[in-house]
């Protein structure tokens, strides 16, 4: 069994509280940003991968802002590009290398579009070559394993800060997100015994509005790592169709929020453990699941900036099931040379 203090990524994980504080504390133009998303008609929230978790995280934010928000992914924004002259774009792409992320901001230069930059200190940007359109936020460092996760956190807490100035205290206290990055850490002990029990069987993820964001990272997060099967699905499309396919071998993480939809979450999470699935429940305290769910507790935030918090326990489970099952979780299955090669065909 690998000790999942071996991988790269397990610091990453520790150092989220540290870092988000730090970003809080930075003198960057967030003001600047803010009065760039403000002053727009609207605002397309743009990523890949995790950072399309992240651009939809923050499409739910700035709407609690009070603007009009709707995420893409760079491949569908650079594809079918829907950008009027008169939005803004709020661009996720931690290290400035992923193409579609590349061709988003080339689009949005050459057209003039505002676009609110959030990436990592020392980006792969050409900074310089950036026109007055551009205005640039910096997170943190490279995140060091292929498994991103300080990358993340930061980047959710960088649009929690924009959406803050645009209407203050509209997501609660954001003062409060490294406090409960570190309460969401003390959960790993709960999590590493609910790794040890689900040994076997496919995941599932599911969540509703603003919690689908968690979902959908603990899909790619458990993907990545442990290479699991897993998926994730906002739980009424889920009861409508895909729930017939579910045995009792199927391990279900539900999240959800303080909000009106989490009581639906609930009885749908019930009926996968009514037929003999396994479910934890990722909620507050004042979010209760059912008696034999392993609810792990999160911090009581608004629904949006629970987004934050919410993917710890994922980004831990994902850990911890790889190293369960001797899995190398930092190299995006590179170290497998058949997937290697395919994948050196193509660029990221």
């Amino acid at each position: 069994m690998v000790a999942v203090t071996d991988y790269r990524l397990y610091p990453a994980i520790q150092a989220q509280p540290s870092e988000c504080a730090k970003l809080l504390s930075s003198v960057q133009p967030f003001d600047r940003a803010a009065e760039t998303l403000s002053t727009a008609s609207r605002v397309w929230t743009v990523g890949i991968g995790t950072s399309y978790n992240a651009a939809n995280a923050a499409s739910w934010m700035l709407r609690a802002a009070g603007l009009e928000a709707r995420p893409l992914t760079s491949f569908e924004f650079a594809t079918w590009p829907t950008v009027s002259d008169d939005e803004a774009v709020l661009l996720f792409a931690h290290t400035g290398r992923k193409t579609y992320s590349g061709r988003s901001l080339s689009l949005c230069i050459e057209r003039g579009i505002p676009v609110v930059l959030i990436t990592k200190i020392e980006t792969g940007f050409d900074l310089d070559s950036f026109p007055d359109t551009v205005t640039v936020l910096h997170t943190t460092t490279q995140d060091p394993s292929a498994m991103y996760t300080v990358s993340h956190t930061t980047a959710m807490t960088a649009a929690a800060m924009i959406a803050d100035l645009v209407s203050p205290a509209s997501l609660g206290d954001i003062s409060e997100i490294p406090t409960s990055l570190a309460a969401a850490l003390t959960l790993e002990a709960e999590i590493a015994e609910l790794a040890s029990e689900w040994s076997d069987g496919a995941l599932i993820a599911l969540g509703a509005g603003p919690m689908l964001t968690a979902a959908e990272e603990a899909h790619i997060k458990i993907a990545e790592a442990s290479r699991r099967a897993v998926r994730h699905q906002e739980p009424e499309s889920f009861l409508h169709g895909p729930a017939v396919q579910i045995v009792d071998s199927d391990r279900i993480l539900s999240f959800a929020a303080n909000d009106d939809s989490a009581e639906r979450t609930r009885v749908i999470t019930q009926l996968t453990m009514d037929n003999g699935c396994s479910a934890a429940w990722v909620a507050p305290e004042s979010v209760p699941g059912r008696e034999s769910a392993r609810h792990l507790v999160l911090p009581e935030l608004s629904p949006e900036l629970l987004t934050i918090p919410a993917v710890v326990p994922a980004q831990l489970l994902a850990a911890h099931l790889a190293a369960n099952d001797g899995v190398n979780a930092d190299d995006f299955r590179t170290d497998v040379p058949r997937f290697r090669e395919a994948l050196s065909k193509l660029s990221l």
